[in-house]
């Protein structure tokens, strides 16, 4: 036998401690009462009728596990089913030998450690020289067993003959493995095994009943043990150590009877591992556990132990068996009691629910454990069981999960429940659950069992003034510095069309008279102010809210100020004019109002002037008088026009235009700065800075103004001045409007299909506002009648007009001497002008009157 010497009869080291006397009584009772050893010769004679002589195919019973030193747990199983209380290994570099204190061996226990599927093992005993003993073969080839009266070795897997006895205490069972096979060497062997033992973790012993103490030692191997203690009750404590407690684990194991399954009862069992008085969760995953752990994963922070049938080599579970799927359903019942009682003793905690199977993908419906997933899912429904901020456990109903850090704190049951909860209390969920620190748990309460999110931009527009009202101011202030936490919250539009925080327009600020108001009007305008020294007629923020130094960090960035005259102005003068008709002015205040105005502008910064600016452009609070009429009525600044005597001629007459009213003289040079127009205004698109006005950009059609001219340009009342003409007017319009605009009266339009207008086409156009002062009889002749400017020349102009050679050209006005040949043949200039521009009606004319070419002079005259 390779690595295996015969010598004669030694003594062999025990080592024991423990309940040696107790079991050397029970195994010395047992030798009385049976003191033959069992008969080899009859059980190897019939082993070899049963198998035959060539036991070839049993050379596969030493590869039944994929991990060869997988047979390190079934002598742990042999040994508990024997109810041995202390197991040893202990690695030689030529053999492992193993002992126990159990029962000692009968005929029986070599018969089946002898055969093959001739085990007395149930459903209920783990290990008791099933096949799975066979798995030493993997390193030897010759086993040999001491117990009591039996004293055997084992050839060719069946065929037991006597060895001499040890001398040994009754009470130890001592199993000897020489590494003796013939492909496995000794080597190998030790490093493998060695590897093995000194990866024993304490979990080895969790659901034993028996072994209290395992120890390893040997080649290669740290001496260290292995110890379990327990205390009875549900649920059982159990104590794991290794290495004299240096390295220990507790676990909290609950039990369960299991009938229907077989004659004999069995037990189910879940295990959490506990941690200082609570439950820790793991912080992973288990595989489950067959009295030790198998190859089957089950994806939970907790163990599942029961009598699952395995296959032959014990390293799976068949999900499809009817027996297994019965024990999962009672484990998923009986898991589902577990949290209650957890719940009722305070150790349902976060961990808790963190280790139970909460991942959908992981437990597939039709998957071997769906029903543990569909009991917890439905009591987490139901009962309450969800750990809650503050304390205790509650329904799912009536929790909300905390999105955002803060809300668990700022809003209590009452107020959440007011929120969100249909008048009903409601409890944030355990401020240890977020989505960050607990993300497959939060997925799971809010997808799974319908937990609602509750997210500061949410709660924020549940906010009502109804709400806020019956909240302390301590509370407002409170709410203001988690409002500050999140400037998404309260900040304006990023840009135009964009939306701002929804706190913006929530009546989220506390007024001193109690009210509850938004910050900002519809328009983003301030709405509140700070307190100021005094007490001031605008809503202001409730002093004792706006001295919270946690509170005033929001309303600084708010960007809400004391009240001052610009603010009175804005929030307390112009909202007074509107819709005011003119017959409720009280003249008296009226001209206090303006005195304010006039004070706010000078007084206010940049900011603040810009804002009152366009607030008073829009707003009519001013007297204006119709030019027509003399009617009265309340205008905006831009409305009007400052009275002066060339306006008055310009506009005398047109309904269409008012001033501002006499009373207002002391304030002229303010309401110009208000927007009131002191000169006609003329509307025009500005040129770029190279005197091109952008008329059209589309595809394919790109057209421009040149030099400054815009087709589209008007003038303020010129329509209604020219068709009503007097000579005031008339020099007015003529030196004050079209001559220094004359770039607006014609001028030529770019065409192009190409924006660069790299190929361009050019076109003399007229203006709207050129083209009404061509069709208009507006100019005076030297007779004093009014003509169109095509009728006259400009030296026809009296002489208080400018003598404006471009408008007139731009106004097609006659030239001098187009104007003496129209007066010497008694034809139109126009028609002149137009025979200019057609030669071939010339060239008929001349042929008509039987002239020749060569005496009318070179066609060019014509156009001259």
């Amino acid at each position: 036998m390779c690595g295996w010497r015969r010598s004669r009869p030694r003594r062999i080291r025990v080592g024991w401690h423990g309940q040696r006397g107790v079991v050397e009584e029970r195994a010395a009772r047992a030798v009385k009462e049976r003191a033959a050893s069992a008969d080899y010769a009859k059980i190897r004679e019939e082993n070899i009728a049963r198998y035959g002589w060539d036991t070839a195919v049993l050379d596969l019973l030493g590869q039944l596990y994929s991990e060869r030193t997988h047979f390190i747990f079934e002598l742990i199983q042999n040994a508990e089913d024997a109810g041995a209380t202390e197991l040893s290994f202990e690695l030689f570099s030529d053999r492992l030998e193993v002992r126990h204190d159990g029962r000692p061996f009968t005929e029986a226990d070599v018969r089946g450690l002898c055969g093959v599927g001739q085990s007395r093992k149930s459903l209920t005993s783990i290990g008791q020289f099933g096949i799975g003993f066979k798995s030493v073969y993997a390193y030897t080839r010759t086993p040999r067993v001491y117990s009591s009266a039996e004293h055997f070795r084992i050839e060719t897997y069946v065929r037991p003959y006597p060895v001499e006895s040890l001398d040994m205490p009754a009470s130890v069972t001592l199993f000897v493995f020489p590494f003796d096979h013939d492909t496995v060497t000794a080597t190998v062997a030790v490093q493998e095994i060695s590897a093995a033992l000194n990866a024993l973790r304490p979990g080895t012993l969790l659901f034993l009943a028996n072994i209290a103490r395992l120890r390893v030692r040997g080649v290669q191997v740290a001496d260290s043990v292995i110890e379990r203690s327990q205390t009875r009750g549900t649920p059982r404590q159990v104590t794991l150590s290794k290495g004299g407690g240096r390295r220990s684990e507790k676990w909290l194991v609950w039990a369960r009877q299991v009938e229907g399954l077989g004659p004999v009862s069995q037990q189910i069992e879940v295990a959490f591992p506990a941690q200082a008085g609570r439950i820790t969760g793991g912080g992973g995953t288990f595989p489950l556990s067959v009295f030790f752990p198998t190859e089957k994963e089950t994806f939970l922070g907790f163990v599942v132990q029961g009598p699952y049938r395995t296959t032959p080599a014990r390293d799976n579970v068949p999900e499809h068996d009817p027996s297994n799927q019965a024990l999962v359903r009672q484990t998923a019942a009986l898991l589902a009691d577990v949290l209650g009682e957890l719940r009722a003793d305070g150790l349902l905690a976060v961990d808790v629910l963190q280790a139970l199977p909460l991942d959908a993908a992981r437990f597939q419906p039709g998957s071997m454990f769906r029903p543990l997933f569909e009991s917890v899912r439905g009591v987490l429904r139901q009962a309450e069981l969800i750990p809650v901020a503050g304390g205790g456990y509650r329904a799912a109903a009536g929790v909300k999960l905390a999105r955002d850090a803060g809300l668990a704190t700022l809003l209590d049951a009452d107020q959440l429940g007011m929120l969100y909860g249909a008048g009903r209390p409601a409890w944030f969920a355990h401020e240890s659950i977020t989505e960050s620190g607990t993300p497959v748990l939060w997925r799971y309460l809010r997808d799974e069992i319908g937990i609602e999110e509750v997210t500061a931009d949410g709660m924020v527009a549940r906010l009502s003034g109804e709400f806020l009202s019956a909240q302390t101011d301590e509370w407002i202030a409170r709410l203001y510095a988690f409002l500050f936490t999140d400037s998404a919250l309260w900040r304006a539009a990023g840009f135009a069309g964009g939306q701002p925080g929804p706190a913006r327009v929530k009546p989220i600020i506390r007024l001193e008279d109690g009210g509850q108001v938004a910050p900002f009007d519809a328009a983003g305008r301030p709405a509140v102010y700070l307190p100021g020294p005094v007490p001031s007629g605008l809503p202001t923020v409730r002093r004792a809210v706006a001295g919270s130094a946690a509170a005033r960090q929001l309303l600084d960035a708010l960007d809400l100020t004391e009240p001052d005259v610009v603010a009175e102005v804005l929030e307390l003068v112009l909202p007074r004019y509107d819709h005011m008709d003119i017959a409720e002015l009280d003249l008296a205040e009226h001209d206090a109002d303006l005195d304010r105005v006039v004070r706010a502008l000078d007084e206010a910064a940049a900011g603040r002037r810009t804002e009152l600016l366009e607030r008073l452009g829009q707003t009519a609070f001013l007297i204006g008088e119709n030019a027509a009429s003399g009617e009265q009525r309340l205008m905006a600044p831009p409305a009007l026009y400052q009275r002066a005597k060339d306006l008055e001629i310009y506009f005398d007459g047109n309904p269409g235009v008012w001033f501002a009213a006499d009373r207002y003289g002391p304030w002229l040079v303010q309401l110009r700065g208000m927007g009131v127009r002191q000169a006609v205004a003329v509307r025009a698109r500005a040129p770029d800075q190279l005197g091109y006005v952008t008329i059209t950009v589309a595809f394919g059609r790109n057209e421009r103004g040149r030099d400054g001219f815009d087709p589209d340009a008007d003038i303020d009342g010129l329509d209604f001045a020219l068709r009503r003409p007097s000579h005031d007017r008339s020099e007015y319009v003529w030196n004050a409007l079209l001559a220094p605009n004359r770039r607006l009266v014609a001028g030529a339009v770019e065409r192009s299909v190409l924006q660069s207008f790299s190929d361009s086409s050019l076109e003399n156009v007229t203006s709207a506002m050129g083209l009404a002062a061509e069709r208009e009889a507006w100019l005076p002749g030297r007779d004093g009648t009014f003509r169109r400017p095509g009728e006259l020349s400009l030296d026809e102009l009296p002489p208080t007009y400018t003598r404006d050679e471009g408008l007139a050209q731009a106004l097609h006005m006659l030239q001098p001497v187009v104007a003496e040949a129209a007066r010497q043949l008694g034809i139109p200039p126009e028609v002149l002008r137009g025979l200019s521009a057609r030669p071939d009606l010339v060239a008929l004319i001349e042929r008509e009157l039987g002239g020749q070419p060569g005496r009318a002079g070179p066609r060019g005259g014509h156009g001259a």
